[in-house]
């Protein structure tokens, strides 16, 4: 977990800081803003007296929109974090199973360690728009990874390989019906991960309320210093550039929440997350583990 910067290093913050994507936005408002101020001083009479309630009002409403938007994603951030908690969860319970009733050296649990590793680096790439097979050829048989990439839907092809497993177990009597049955429930509870997951990738924030927010920023941002201009005279600016800076942050940060596993600085750390349950499943097959995660700055796997 990051540490909580001090006072004076909260100001000088660049690494997971919105500032970078927001600065064109914040220049920009701050040039107009000189200029209005500039013409203010050359010509005072050009300007009408604006009453900057009317500016209050537009801004507190913008802020709740922002605000909206913002829940609506952060809960789209959270529910990808659970789901991704959940399949952790799951995950372990699969591998006790498979320890319990195969033991660390048999064949069903070494094919169920490969397949869950196999799953969870599938489902990783496939939600970030990469080729999941390079990552899946690391665990998988040749055999399984080709009826694997020739699958409409690759994590539930994963899934179905450790069902066949254990149908094969069950057909040589190796485990009983009811031991196979709580097999199943595991592959069905990590479908239903998966299926969450798929939900929140192919599901966005409506577009026209995106649409509606962003022009409604532009507009209030660039009409905002001929409100200020005659009260706030030289100060126009860098109080303009403050509330640009709020309000075009807000809507870059929900943009990244609203695709919560994507990579960029606010993403879900997936690598970690996918590098705990490796470390947990090479240890159950008495293999060396790989090294321990670390979720840097930007979430990402070092």
């Amino acid at each position: 977990m990051r540490g909580k910067p001090g006072f004076l290093a909260l100001f000088f913050v660049y690494h997971g800081s919105i500032i970078p994507r927001v600065i064109p936005q914040i220049l920009l408002v701050a040039l107009l803003s000189s200029v209005v101020v500039w013409v203010h001083l050359k010509f005072p009479s050009l300007f009408p007296q604006l009453n900057t309630a009317s500016f209050g009002f537009i801004g507190i409403a913008l802020s709740l929109y922002l605000g909206f938007r913002n829940n609506a994603c952060y809960d789209r951030w959270w529910e990808g974090r659970r789901l991704w908690g959940q399949l952790l969860f799951e995950g372990r319970s699969l591998l006790r199973l498979g320890l319990s009733y195969g033991g660390g050296q048999s064949a069903l649990h070494r094919h169920i360690v490969q397949c869950l590793m196999a799953f969870t680096d599938c489902l990783r790439d496939q939600l970030r728009n990469q080729d999941p097979m390079p990552k899946v050829r690391r665990w998988l048989s040749a055999a399984d990874c080709a009826t694997v990439d020739q699958a409409v839907n690759r994590p539930d092809r994963i899934l179905q390989l450790i069902g066949e497993q254990i149908a094969l177990e069950v057909s040589k009597g190796a485990i009983d019906s009811v031991t196979a049955r709580n097999f199943e429930q595991r592959l069905v509870a990590l479908s239903a991960v998966q299926a969450g997951c798929e939900r929140i990738f192919n599901t966005p924030i409506p577009f026209a309320y995106m649409l509606l927010v962003h022009r409604v920023c532009y507009i209030y941002c660039f009409l905002l210093p001929f409100g200020l201009v005659a009260d706030s005279g030289l100060a126009t600016p860098l109080l303009t550039a403050i509330v640009a800076y709020a309000f075009f942050g807000l809507d870059e940060l929900s943009c990244d929440l609203e695709q919560p596993f994507a990579i960029n600085d606010n993403g879900l750390a997936l690598n970690a997350l996918t590098r705990t349950l490796e470390r947990e499943c090479l240890q159950t097959l008495g293999e060396h583990p790989l090294p321990p995660p670390v979720a840097s700055h930007n979430y990402r796997l070092n």
